[in-house]
């Protein structure tokens, strides 16, 4: 299954990037993230032969699944770089796919997918696979910000800054889905700690790439989750909450003006 934002991400980059850079994310960083994804296409197809996806429920499958999500040994540490871009491409591709197969997934060909029945069946996997698919691209706007800040204003072209404006709301709306799933009452209390840890833990590096605006479409609906959480949850909420209303704005917040 294709996915979009790596795509944009590739557009914008094509022909910008100095071929002698040393990348932070190492080759041992791209190449595991390519054998566990590898790893983990090979046991798909064997279990869509049956009906069904990989299940973080049985240990052989969540060994291949834990592999593909492990951040440390897939895409390294920060602070990312405008050089890093390419590595981190078929990596979000990956993520995004997988994310989007558990969403979209039917064992009868032809049928309509049910998303709202996938989210519940698979609630285990598609919390781990958004959680690491917005760790990726916490990664990825890391990296464009440092290219931006660098950018000559006269290079700053209109589909360029369209392109990294799709690049935000993309992200934007992989942050209301996932606040969304935390809202759901069949959720299980393990899940909604992956996700709230997740939002929390990227929450300063996306906030200063998103415009105000949207700030605070994100901060209203994190209020509207926060009377249904208590400690550790309420915690990480507010966190992720104060991260879009004190943040910094960094120089994806304020591309308009770029």
């Amino acid at each position: 299954m294709k996915y979009a934002f790596p795509t944009l991400l590739a557009t914008i980059w094509f022909g910008l990037l100095s071929s002698t850079a040393s990348a932070n994310m190492s080759p041992s960083n791209q190449s595991e993230a390519a054998a566990s994804y590898q790893a983990l296409d090979a046991l798909a197809r064997q279990t869509r032969a049956q009906g069904d996806l990989p299940r973080w429920s049985i240990p052989d499958h969540a060994r291949v699944l834990e592999r593909f999500w492990n951040v440390k040994t897939t895409l390294g540490a920060p602070p990312y770089r405008s050089f890093d871009v390419p590595a981190l491409l078929p990596i979000a591709d990956r993520a995004g796919a997988l994310y989007k197969t558990y969403l979209l997934f039917t064992s009868q060909p032809g049928a309509l997918p049910d998303t709202t029945a996938n989210t519940a069946k698979y609630q285990d996997e598609v919390s781990r696979a958004a959680a690491y698919l917005l760790k990726v691209q916490a990664a990825e706007l890391e990296a464009i910000a440092d290219f931006v800040s660098t950018l000559p204003a006269g290079e700053m072209t209109a589909p360029r800054r369209t392109g990294l404006q799709q690049v935000r709301l993309g992200i934007n709306e992989m942050i209301t889905s996932m606040i969304l799933m935390v809202r759901s009452p069949g959720l299980n209390p393990a899940n909604r700690d992956i996700l709230l840890s997740a939002l929390a833990d990227d929450a300063a590096v996306i906030a200063a790439s998103t415009p105000r605006a949207d700030r605070a479409a994100l901060v209203a609906q994190t209020e509207a989750i926060l009377p249904a959480l208590a400690g550790a949850e309420h915690e990480k909420a507010l966190t992720f909450k104060s991260a879009f209303e004190n943040g910094e704005c960094g120089v994806l917040c304020t591309l308009e003006t770029k």
